[in-house]
């Protein structure tokens, strides 16, 4: 049985770790005692005491000061210093944590979810939001909360997070994703709203309402339509169709939604032609104070450089899936060199990846893979250099110069298979290489003149029904007569 643990001090500073144990010049720390409840009840032990090992590592150790742990701890490490203490006490182990894995595995808590929990009666008025997967704060659904609140509606909002609570709202419920608090509100709620998808192999019972809202327009293709899908087994497309069923609504925000990006995901739902709530601010232009707040957290208070901000997509990895680390694909130290002095680059890598920003670089080249919400950076970016990232489509509604880096524009057609034609619709260059980056950037007044008649045909085909209007249309049609029943 584990009866010590040694204390380790580890510091991240940038892309660094640094992780020392813990040492004390002292010999006795008696006065150091914590009170716990181990794994085995308190009859094996009732508190941890403070020690210093031979090495002078400072370590905690389980002490019996009551009883029955007074007794009985004696008698277990006795035990399991013989070889059948040992065997017996591995096994044990073993089948703790199998059993622990059951109990607790997604598996069973589906299987809960679907025979159980959904026979708990509906909280009327409850609403689950949910971001990208639980990453976020951010995207459509953190603009129909924000609505809520802000008409005092009468609805209970739960937020689900994936790792940490920093950046979600305080005063909503927060659970976390894949926890039995989370099923359970699902299970609960009157209403769905996510930008992706809630664990498949759920059943959305009828009493329950699902707003899809998705997270952008489709360039690359998606779903179905993708190369990899289509080679994909009999049992995930079922799966895949199981989980677009369970939409009641599917928001769109232009007819190319429909043609591309519902018919790739096999969503049978109907369309809500209302635009996309994230949008609102960037053709109404936003909350001034909320873009001061956000220059003043990014050290850019009073700074009159140009703002650039990077914002491409994901990149696969050999298995295909999103690889956990981005680093730029044009040299940061270049453009440092030669735009240090005019220009700032915000570096927003894709949610799933971490960007790579060399430290020496910052007050020019700033990570803000950091900020929930990309809405605010697009408010706050004078201009916007992307890739194939659906960002473009939001961007566009600024009519601000856009520049389309694309060295593996060939590849990625080949291997993700695209919508329509980047080079004859892009409302900005679309530049291969660096140099044409960098040229680009240097004169963005001619990249914003020369694209402007491509920039209106483009916001005019992707974004028909981005009109800043679409979180009130959406609340009042799904949520203005307040709980149902």
């Amino acid at each position: 049985m584990d009866q010590t643990w040694g204390l380790w001090l580890r510091v991240d500073a940038g892309d660094a770790t640094v992780s020392v144990r813990v040492t004390s010049p002292w010999t006795a720390h008696e006065d150091v005692v914590v009170p716990i409840r181990p794994r085995l009840t308190r009859v094996v032990g009732d508190h941890l005491e403070a020690y210093v090992a031979d090495s002078g590592e400072l370590a905690f150790r389980i002490v019996g000061r009551r009883f029955p742990a007074r007794t009985v701890l004696p008698l277990l490490r006795g035990l399991v210093r013989t070889n059948l203490g040992v065997e017996v006490w591995r096994f044990l182990i073993r089948a703790e944590k199998m059993l622990v894995k059951r109990l607790t595995g997604r598996a069973t808590k589906i299987m809960i979810f679907n025979r159980v929990l959904v026979r708990l009666p509906v909280k009327k008025g409850t609403v689950v939001f949910e971001s990208h997967l639980g990453a976020q704060y951010s995207d459509n659904p953190k603009y129909i909360y924000r609505e809520l609140r802000e008409r005092g509606t009468p609805h209970r909002a739960i937020w689900s997070y994936s790792t940490s609570k920093q950046g979600f709202p305080a005063e909503a419920t927060l659970v976390r994703r894949g926890s039995w608090a989370y099923y359970r509100a699902l299970a609960r709620a009157e209403y769905w709203v996510d930008n992706q998808g809630f664990p498949a192999g759920l059943t959305k019972r009828r009493q329950t309402t699902y707003i899809q809202t998705w997270h952008g327009s489709a360039y690359k293709r998606m779903g179905f339509d993708e190369p990899s899908v289509k080679q994909s087994t009999w049992a995930e497309h079922v799966r895949r169709r199981q989980m677009a069923d369970r939409f009641d609504h599917f928001l769109v925000r232009s007819e190319h939604d429909v043609r591309t990006l519902a018919t790739g995901l096999g969503v049978t739902a109907p369309m809500t032609r209302a635009g996309y709530p994230r949008n609102d601010p960037l053709v109404n232009g936003g909350d001034p104070e909320e873009t001061a707040a956000l220059r003043k957290s990014l050290g850019l208070a009073d700074d009159t450089r140009t703002v650039v901000l990077y914002a491409p997509t994901f990149r696969a990895d050999e298995n295909d899936r999103p690889a956990p680390r981005f680093s730029s694909p044009f040299d940061l130290e270049r453009f440092a060199r030669e735009f240090g002095d005019s220009h700032v680059l915000l570096v927003r890598s894709h949610y799933l990846s971490t960007a790579v920003v060399p430290p020496g670089l910052r007050g020019t080249v700033i990570d803000v893979g950091g900020v929930h919400d990309v809405t605010p950076l697009l408010l706050l970016a004078d201009a916007l250099v992307t890739d194939y990232s659906s960002v473009m489509f939001d961007y566009a509604l600024r009519d601000r110069p856009m520049i389309f880096y694309t060295p593996d524009l060939d590849e990625y057609i080949l291997r993700r298979g695209t919508y329509f034609d980047l080079a004859e619709q892009a409302p900005g260059p679309v530049v291969r290489d660096e140099d044409g980056l960098f040229a680009a950037l240097t004169d963005l007044d001619r990249v914003h003149r020369d694209h402007a008649d491509r920039r209106r045909r483009f916001v005019e085909r992707f974004g028909e029904y981005d009109t800043g209007t679409a979180v009130k249309a959406i609340v009042e049609r799904f949520f203005s007569g307040g709980p149902r029943g």
